[in-house]
């Protein structure tokens, strides 16, 4: 076996790896992971921080949808902390009256008004909310009862994308739903590795312990989940807490985006990269060096594609029924059955959630092409970090 060879095998057998794990939680979890704990008549005060910055757009319905929700006014404590805006964010936030507390400050970025938020927090809970975001009825309700378990630290929501007839927006609608559904799965392995802008709502007291946002990185809410995971505590993860957030409507837009999560995602793994121990668990052991792994094997397998364009001859290209018939062998059988698996994940992803009726059309897309969009990102992400580009609000 040549060394090529062997590299197609090692990221066939990688992924199909990954894939049964994901699995394998799933079936060992099938009958529970859409039950939600048991309810509580527990009812604290929530500080609800939404750091704004030009949001006129959105601010106004942002904030109704959490008075919307179905839990007692008195105990929510609102603010918008205004960063800079050059708009009418603040005149929006401050039309609320006496129902909101809302701050102005010189902007300093998202982890900074976050920051702020918390050092006015009256809360024994307190929730982050990204300003494009909204609450859906009995999103604080579904979120509450976790917190009954002393050691968790950190709830995250079911963050969605209303439907659209938008092929982009679609297409990141059912990549969150997967999201959603991979995330809840590791939540019964201790491994929930970000706790998402859109509200999640921690314990204030974690803040005292495991100390306030990291005001300089990219990606902030995944910097704090390694944090609070460093500190053995527990971050659970709801299928029922609602909220919708506004999507990028531009491919550009989107771009930008994923290769900010993947710039500061990468940058925080390696920083924390000391987890990867027996003594933090499935976490350590398996999901910090599956971050590591995956990206490895994704820049092989373009290495691979590359050098099987380049070296492939003309006549294999053209007479590709014959090469084909000729070219089946293990490889192509451990590749049928990845994306067999992969087809399945997507599957039980969006049927975990009845209320998302989402067309067979945009499924198919976005098995076809999320490949590409990874292709892009990644090798941004490569681009933006050897120039060390710098990123703002």
């Amino acid at each position: 076996m040549d060394f090529i060879t062997f590299l197609d095998y090692a990221i066939a057998f990688f992924s199909l790896f990954v894939l049964n794990v994901f699995i394998l939680l799933f079936l060992r979890y099938r009958k529970s992971y859409l039950k939600p704990p048991e309810k509580t008549d527990w009812e604290p005060v929530i500080s609800v921080i939404i750091p704004a910055h030009n949001e006129e757009k959105h601010i106004k319905d942002c904030v109704k949808s959490i008075f919307a929700t179905v839990y007692p006014k008195e105990k929510l404590d609102v603010m918008v902390v205004d960063d800079g805006s050059s708009d009418n964010t603040y005149a929006i936030a401050k039309s609320f009256g006496k129902k909101v507390r809302v701050f102005k400050k010189k902007q300093g970025g998202k982890g900074a008004a976050l920051n702020f938020g918390l050092e006015k927090a009256k809360g024994e809970l307190v929730a982050t909310m990204d300003a494009d975001s909204y609450l859906t009825e009995d999103t604080i309700k579904e979120l509450v009862p976790y917190f009954t378990d002393p050691d968790v630290m950190a709830v995250t929501p079911s963050i969605k994308i209303r439907a659209s007839d938008s092929w982009l927006k679609e297409f990141q609608r059912v990549e969150y739903l997967m999201i959603l559904f991979s995330r809840k799965l590791l939540s019964f392995i201790d491994s929930v590795p970000v706790t998402p802008g859109p509200f999640s709502m921690f314990r204030t007291k974690v803040f005292d312990e495991v100390g306030k946002f990291d005001e300089n990185n990219l990606v902030e809410d995944i910097e704090i989940a390694l944090r609070i995971q460093s500190h053995h505590y527990k971050i659970r993860s709801s299928m029922r807490a609602g909220v919708y957030t506004d999507p990028p409507d531009k491919f550009g837009k989107l771009l930008r985006q994923r290769v900010r999560w993947q710039r500061g995602g990468i940058r925080n793994y390696w920083d924390y990269k000391f987890l990867i121990k027996p003594e933090y668990g499935d976490f350590g052991v398996y999901f910090v060096p599956l971050n590591f792994a995956a990206l490895t094997a994704f820049f092989i397998l373009l290495a691979l594609l590359a050098h099987s364009i380049f070296t492939t001859p003309y006549y294999v290209r053209y007479i590709w029924a014959e090469a084909f018939g000729m070219g089946i062998g293990l490889f192509t059988f451990i590749g049928a059955f990845v994306l067999i698996f992969s087809t399945f994940f997507l599957y039980l992803s969006v049927k975990s959630f009845r209320e998302e009726h989402v067309k067979l059309r945009y499924l198919l897309s976005f098995i076809v092409f999320y490949w590409y969009l990874m292709v892009c990102y990644n090798l941004l992400f490569i681009a933006q970090e050897l120039k060390k580009e710098k990123y703002k609000w």
